[in-house]
């Protein structure tokens, strides 16, 4: 069983849009929202009662940016990994001549 077509958009103007991109999207929903009293208007729905609070508060938690589960953390500093560096190279029997390490047989 197919789909039915979505239905068109209307657009501010008047004009019937089939589909509307998600950048025209925003766009037409940022206009219509300053035309209905923005954040002013927002802001006192939000604060008629505490039911205009929740809302706004679920509305507001979409914005929020998505949390990561990727940590990115240095215990140590730089220098105590520049020394684990050399204590590795120096284990390997690696040997610096002129900046480059070069591998010394013994």
């Amino acid at each position: 069983m197919s789909k039915p077509p979505a239905l068109p958009t209307a657009m501010p103007g008047g004009a019937l849009m089939p589909f509307l991109s998600a950048r025209k999207r925003h766009e037409t929903c940022d206009v219509v929202f300053e035309m209905i009293g923005g954040a002013e208007r927002l802001a006192a729905e939000a604060d008629k009662d505490s039911d205009g609070f929740w809302e706004f508060m679920k509305l507001w938690g979409k914005g929020l940016p998505k949390m990561s589960n990727t940590e990115h953390s240095v215990s140590e500093g730089v220098e105590s990994l520049l020394e684990k560096l050399d204590e590795r190279d120096a284990a390997e029997n690696a040997r610096l001549i002129n900046g480059t390490f070069m591998e010394v047989e013994t």
